[in-house]
């Protein structure tokens, strides 16, 4: 081999070496000092992708996790207040069963305000409970405003107008489904406007007129327009001696021969609790049902199969069916809620496990093996410093050329 000085092969093979090992020690030490195998796509590109789709999920199985926990005490809370509901209609089954009798005839005044104002807190509790600004027992969604159908027409005769339904305009009129009869004059002028259930508005509950059956209007004086609710009753001229047909609309004359159902206040509400957007990760809670005394169908002037009071004998025998048709339809919503109660606890522990999984196979995938590490560790910082002893040995080889000119 030449001995020259423009080039020292040996310090130069000496330095690549050195670089590799400080590099791989710096690397061992990165891994150390974090934890982790891989601190950065290049350590490991398809370990990276998989770990880290693996941890996004993760992270959205523990916030479903979450939802199923509040999820089940929103469950909770309505079954809550169900369960005193319940509670007060069996009371007024109680009452219906003594005023049913004969030997508490002088009683009855008293027994029936009893039932009024348990029935009164009825209404209160299911107008009340809600969870987080959710309502969960009056059927209204939590803005208040509800889902309600549009009006598009109505089913017109001289006689009067009925429209069976609930109708909204932006948002909603009323919080019942209801029938309205209108009554005209010779003239066309609407004298009469009632409904066949007593109205409250969607928002707050306020009454909206008086029992079932009141007339909602004072008699027109000129041909127009009357508004209850929102809801637009427009009188015409009459012509040849017959009264035009009222018009009914929200924001525009109502079309002739058109039927319409009642709409939902409150959507059922769905849960997430899974990590992915479907079916399969959702669960479905219906809190759409109306706990008040005229979701139940009590109470006096609450519609027409419905109602009644405890004053008479035969009345309060009535009333025991009424309140033994109500118990049943809470007993049936308890043992749903129950049921969903259930179902979320599954959900949680199916939850568990996958967070527990999915949070192993990124460990398994990213963490550093310590032990392993800390020996390539050692490996590498020897390495090092052997290879910087012999980049100075390969330095001082050139120095050998001078003993020729000696």
């Amino acid at each position: 081999m030449a001995l020259t000085v423009q080039t020292n092969n040996a310090a130069m093979t000496a330095l690549k070496n050195l670089n590799t090992n400080s590099t791989n020690m710096n690397d061992s030490l990165n891994r150390l000092s974090s934890g982790f195998r891989i601190n950065n796509a290049a350590d490991d590109a398809s370990g990276f992708a998989v770990s880290s789709k693996l941890d996004a999920q993760s992270s959205r199985l523990k916030a479903a996790s979450q939802n199923a926990t509040q999820a089940t005490a929103m469950v909770k809370m309505a079954d809550a207040g169900i369960n005193e509901i319940q509670n007060m209609v069996g009371r007024v089954q109680v009452l219906a069963t003594q005023a049913a009798s004969a030997n508490n005839a002088g009683e009855l005044s008293k027994l029936d305000a009893e039932r009024v104002k348990l029935e009164a807190q009825i209404d209160k509790i299911a107008n009340s409970t809600n969870y987080n600004g959710v309502n969960l027992l009056n059927g209204v969604d939590a803005s208040g405003a509800g889902t309600a159908a549009t009006l598009a027409g109505a089913t017109l005769s001289t006689a009067g107008v009925s429209v069976v339904g609930l109708v909204s305009s932006g948002t909603a009129t009323f919080a019942e489904a209801a029938t309205f009869s209108v009554t005209q004059n010779t003239a066309g002028l609407i004298t009469s406007i009632t409904a066949d259930v007593a109205l409250t508005a969607a928002t707050d509950g306020t009454a909206i007129g008086g029992a079932a059956g009141t007339n909602l209007i004072t008699a027109q004086t000129a041909v127009g327009a009357i508004s209850i609710g929102g809801m637009t009753f427009t009188s015409a001229a009459a012509s040849s001696g017959a009264p035009a047909a009222p018009l009914v609309s929200t924001t525009a004359a109502a079309t002739a021969g058109t039927a319409f159902g009642a709409g939902d206040y409150a959507a059922a509400l769905a849960f997430q609790v899974g990590a992915d957007n479907n079916a399969n990760n959702q669960v479905t809670v219906d809190l759409t049902a109306k706990y008040t005394t005229t979701g139940l169908n009590l109470g006096s002037g609450t519609g027409s199969a419905a109602g009644g009071n405890l004053l008479t004998q035969a009345a309060a025998q009535t009333y025991i069916d009424t309140a033994k048709t109500a118990l049943n339809t809470l007993i049936t919503s308890r043992a749903d809620l129950g049921a969903t109660q259930n179902q979320l606890s599954f959900v949680q522990a199916n939850l568990a496990t996958s967070i527990e999984q999915s949070t192993a196979s990124v460990s398994s995938i990213r963490d550093a093996d310590m032990a392993a590490e800390m020996a390539n560790f050692t490996k590498n910082q020897i390495l090092t410093q052997a290879g910087t002893s012999m980049l100075a040995q390969a330095n001082q080889a050139a120095q050998n050329v001078l003993s020729l000119f000696r």
